[in-house]
């Protein structure tokens, strides 16, 4: 017999007591509870399966809802200066609203659950409201214990000479212990020389072995065969190569004759193939590669003119091989560190093909965590302006600003060349990269009423050549891409996106003294600015993008990959 679940059937009361119950008080007593029992063993199974179908079915809708949420996020992150686009078609931060209104409506439903749960079944309910608040509590306490214990273990922390290093701040006092060597050592010339190598290389690897060979002073043979071994039957150039991650992994050897540094790069590129006759085909790649530098410890690091890879590391003479693979000029064969950094293998981690991904609507991520400053940081400060009694942190703000407004301006109309005063060679290469594929796609990615609402400085380097200083920086912003026909294809244009950046600014030393400018004229000249393609005055002749007037911009890097 079907037992009837229908609520209130047969539901035990005075009615079924009898015709005589009422007037006996003790009898009623006894029968109500005799009806109960009754009632509670016919219905429980009912009841039971009540609630368990109610709380399954509630809980396959938050599943459901998990796993739309996580299939409708795309993985790829673009939008805004330096930080809305991955390089890698699947990596970083940045992007629209939609991903933030579909976890909204996941947190609404899993809410609404637990209020049902906890008004209807109680005895349910309340135990997972308990275990969630707990939950949320923990995972809050943690990652901000797990924050905090990693910075100060960082910051007491000191490397033993020689040993091998984990991080960027262990490579950075790696780095700064090598200076006592080589006092002419700089962090920013090394990174740049590495781009620059990157590129040239890869570059050379495109038109074939024979001028991959002219980069021996550089690569040892067994790096370059690395190289070749990438290209396919009818590879005929390497273009658009963008370096969008660089990092110094590993320093070793400061307590021997040779150091040796480890480098990771992220990256993209295209190649072109040629086949049978047909037309050229373009495929582009996300590379991951370990570079294993060496050179000698006590070597004297060359200026910046001449640290760029496109010189003998020996006398400096253009890069021309004779016969037997030497210089064509000094006739010094180089196959070691002995004059420059040189490359003494290349490990490829992985090369997928996928280029870069101009929509995507994703959250921003590290924007509410705690800062990562530099160890010892107000002593730096103190000491840089003991130094410098002309420079102005309200001045210096001012210009970078000013390369902020300027910047989001020219990425916002597909306008490079009016970011180009503002940042280096290597940085402005990276962004020009995706200016071109902005509008190959027939995209634009704009940024409305962008504004800096803080900005915070953590962080000051010094070496021989160069100044740098390195601001967090929090803005907000209406962040979206829209097609040729003025489509919104990501991002939104009245939810207002806030995000933060560290971004590093440089100065030449031996830049005249004064405060940082914040107005669109030459540093040098005065004159209103106005630069050719080279980053020089057209009015002066200086190279302004080289920091050698007023500071420019070098870097820029995200909330959740800054180390310090």
């Amino acid at each position: 017999m079907k037992k009837n679940c229908k609520a209130g059937s047969n539901f035990p009361g005075a009615h079924n007591l009898g015709p005589h119950a009422s007037s006996v008080p003790g009898r009623k007593r006894e029968l109500q509870r005799r009806n109960w029992l009754l009632w509670l063993r016919q219905h429980a199974g009912c009841v039971r399966s009540q609630v368990r179908s109610e709380v399954r079915s509630r809980v396959l809708l938050a599943a459901i809802a998990c796993a739309l949420v996580i299939f409708a996020l795309p993985v790829e992150v673009l939008a805004r200066v330096g930080g809305g686009q991955s390089y890698g078609g699947g990596r970083g931060s940045g992007g629209g609203g939609g991903g933030a209104g579909a976890v909204i409506w996941l947190i609404f439903q899993l809410v609404r659950m637990l209020l049902y749960l906890t008004i209807e079944y109680p005895i349910v309910g309340i135990p997972l409201d308990i275990i969630v608040i707990a939950g949320v509590i923990y995972y809050f306490t943690r990652r901000t214990r797990t924050v905090e214990s990693e910075f100060v273990s960082a910051a007491a922390s000191e490397p033993t000479v020689g040993a091998g290093t984990s991080s960027p701040q262990d490579a950075s006092r790696a780095f700064a212990h090598l200076r006592r060597f080589d006092p002419n050592f700089s962090e920013i010339i090394f990174t740049d020389f590495c781009y620059a190598l990157y590129g040239k290389a890869q570059e050379a690897r495109g038109r074939g072995p024979q001028a991959l060979d002219l980069f021996s002073p550089y690569l040892s043979a067994g790096a370059r065969a690395s190289l070749s071994e990438r290209n396919a039957s009818g590879v005929r150039e390497v273009r658009g190569i963008i370096v969008g991650s660089m990092q110094v992994t590993d320093v070793q050897g400061l307590d021997t004759p040779l150091v040796r540094a480890r480098v990771l790069f992220e990256t993209n590129y295209t190649e072109m193939t040629v086949r049978g006759g047909q037309a050229p085909v373009e495929m582009s790649y996300y590379v991951r590669e370990f570079w294993d530098l060496e050179r000698k410890r006590d070597l004297l690091s060359p200026p910046p003119a001449q640290a760029t890879a496109l010189h003998c590391p020996r006398c400096g003479a253009p890069l021309q091989q004779d016969s037997v693979g030497a210089c064509a000029f000094c006739l010094t064969k180089i196959d070691s560190g002995e004059f420059q950094w040189y490359v003494r293998s290349i490990t490829l981690l992985s090369r997928e093909e996928r280029g870069p991904l101009l929509t995507g609507n994703v959250p921003e991520v590290g924007t509410e965590y705690p800062s990562v400053v530099q160890p010892g940081f107000p002593a730096k400060r103190a000491e840089f302006e003991q130094h410098h009694p002309e420079f102005s942190w309200s001045k210096f703000q001012a210009r970078a600003g000013l390369i902020f407004t300027e910047l989001q301006a020219a990425w916002s109309t597909l306008n490079w060349d009016r970011a180009r005063p503002h940042e280096t060679d290597s940085i402005f290469q990276m962004h020009q990269y995706w200016i071109d594929a902005y509008r190959r796609q027939g995209l634009r990615n704009a940024l409305d009423q962008s504004r800096i609402t803080a900005m915070q400085p953590v962080k000051i380097q010094e070496d021989a050549f160069y100044n740098a200083i390195t601001l967090r920086i929090w803005a907000e912003g209406f962040d979206y891409t829209i097609d040729s026909k003025g489509n919104i294809v990501a991002g939104s244009k009245t939810s207002l996106r806030r995000w933060s950046e560290y971004w590093t600014f440089i100065r030449n030393r031996g830049s005249k003294p004064g405060p940082a400018r914040a107005d669109l004229n030459c540093p040098n000249c005065g004159a209103p600015l106005k630069i050719n393609a080279a980053g020089v005055c057209e009015y002066c002749s200086g190279k302004i993008t080289s920091g050698d007037f007023d500071w420019v911009l070098s870097k820029i890097e995200q909330d959740e990959s800054y180390a310090g």
